[in-house]
Order: C-alpha cells, then sequence, then structure tokens
C-alpha cells in the first residue's frame, strides 16, 4: 500500500510512503499534548492556534494530528505523525481511504 500525506504549508505537495504491509491510525490527538514523543516523520503544516485550553479541556481551536503506525514489507515499523489530509492507496495508486486530520483553511 501507499500512504500519500498532502503538504499545506511548504512548495511540495505531497509525501508519499509505499511498501506499506499493515497500517493503524491514531483516534485524533491534540499538539500540545506531545511533548517528549518522538516520530520517524513529523508533518505539522496547520497554522499554530491560539488555544490555551487545560490538559484536561478541548476547544474547537485546538490543533489535532494523527499518527499512522505503518509495518513496512519488510516487518519494520515507522511511525508518522501528520496534521494534514492523507489517502491510503493499493500498490496500483487506487484509493482505499481518504484520512482527514485537518482540512486546508
Amino acid at each position: 500500500m501507499i500512504l500519500k500525506i498532502e503538504r499545506y504549508d511548504s512548495d511540495q505537495q505531497w509525501w508519499m510512503f509505499d511498501n506499506i504491509r499493515k497500517i493503524s491510525i491514531s483516534t485524533p490527538l491534540l499538539r500540545r499534548n506531545r511533548i517528549g514523543i518522538n516520530y520517524d516523520v513529523t508533518i505539522f503544516d496547520t497554522p499554530k492556534s491560539d488555544c490555551e485550553c487545560e490538559d484536561e479541556v478541548q476547544c474547537n481551536r485546538c490543533e489535532k494530528y494523527l499518527v499512522a503506525c505503518c509495518r513496512l514489507t519488510d516487518y519494520s515499523e515507522i511511525l508518522i505523525a501528520f496534521d494534514t489530509l492523507a489517502y491510503l492507496c493499493n500498490d496500483e495508486g487506487k484509493t482505499i481511504e481518504k484520512i482527514i486530520a485537518n482540512y486546508k483553511d
């Protein structure tokens, strides 16, 4: 499978990851709680918000992101954190699933 992640804030259009055997997508996570978490790839392109919520509270300005845990065909795993839009495609490039963290404003 192929994971195709849209870039919002750069001169690039997409990042693509190939040779995916299995994939798991997290529930939406809040960016303010990611201190100390290391991902293999991080794509954070949505603008910083003025959210000042406490840890247990969530507002409509909180910045959300998703994490894709990908097992590759060689059985290694990578963690990809992103806050944009992604497409999971089969090996021929046909879309299987649309994965939305945030739409571009």
